[in-house]
């Protein structure tokens, strides 16, 4: 087995324990063409759960552009990598 197919094997095993007892749910599943944009939506969401988390000011820090989250970041990441 190569490397990619282990890599899905949880997925796999998560349709497979999803698709058994439905298996009209899953071919719903199989049949739905806009995983990708599903998929990237999701991403989004789990990104963006953060700013749910923070006070207001802070949001309203970030959304005025006074606090770039980005650079705040990565600033973070070069400091825990130095840990």
């Amino acid at each position: 087995m190569n490397r990619e197919t282990n890599m899905f094997d949880g997925l796999k095993a998560y349709l497979t324990g999803y698709g058994r007892p439905n298996r009209s749910a899953l071919a719903c599943i199989a049949e739905y063409v806009h995983w990708p944009k599903a998929a990237q939506r999701e991403i989004e969401r789990r990104t963006t759960a953060i700013l749910a988390s923070l006070p207001d000011d802070e949001v309203c820090a970030i959304a005025r552009r006074e606090v770039n989250l980005c650079k705040l970041a990565r600033q973070v990441q070069a400091e825990l990598d130095e840990e």
